[in-house]
């Protein structure tokens, strides 16, 4: 890693840490709100890394609400990760069903989250899921995910981009690598606020 990587990465680490006080206040106030005040109402799901928690996400929900969209929903899974991939996506399942009876989600992962996001979509049924991107996610490069936004970091040491000529067709919609880039600091950079606004925007209802 470079200076700067590694100085992002620190940072972002930092930032997420002080995340969890804010979270329990987060988890207060939702009680409060209501989840339909915003311009755009497309339910929008965040899933988080493995280790980590919602509080992660707090940050890039802010950004959401910003632009447009409130109804905002976190996905939470084990920390050990003690079930499967598959469980954890029924697991999702269950809450967009809740959230989205008529289905037209948009999913957004960050590491494990984002794989757990692409296992839900590749069995939903079709129009369940407007958007999927996923940030820093596990790959496989036997999979077909043609509706998937694809970001990585050029200096992730956990999960390195996919080298574009072993890549099959219909891997990913799109593949953008970020440069100067780690695990952690890909979930608030610039670029991937941007690339989420310009893919929940092109799919919104």
């Amino acid at each position: 890693m470079t200076s700067r990587t590694v100085y992002r990465e620190l940072a972002t680490a930092g930032l997420l840490l002080a995340a969890y006080p804010f979270d329990l206040l987060s988890r207060q106030s939702e009680r409060f709100i209501p989840p339909r005040l915003g311009l755009i109402h497309d339910p929008v799901i965040l899933a988080h890394g493995l280790g980590g928690s919602r509080a992660n996400f707090l940050g890039f929900a802010l950004y959401l609400r910003m632009i447009g969209f409130s109804h905002i929903r976190f996905f939470e899974y084990s920390r050990a990760q003690s079930q499967s991939i598959a469980e954890s996506a029924k697991r999702l399942g269950t809450l967009i069903e809740e959230v989205a009876p008529a289905g037209g989600v948009h999913l957004i992962g960050h590491s494990l989250g984002g794989t757990i996001a692409r296992s839900y979509t590749a069995m939903a049924p079709r129009g369940t899921v407007r958007s999927l991107i996923t940030v820093g996610s596990p790959y496989s490069f036997s999979q077909t995910s043609p509706h998937e936004i694809a970001i990585f970091g050029d200096e992730d040491p956990i999960v390195p981009p996919p080298p574009t000529e072993l890549m099959p067709e219909r891997m990913f919609k799109q593949m953008i690598v970020l440069e100067d880039t780690g695990h952690l600091a890909i979930l608030y950079h610039p670029e991937t606020l941007r690339l989420a606004a310009s893919e929940l925007r092109l799919n919104r209802e």
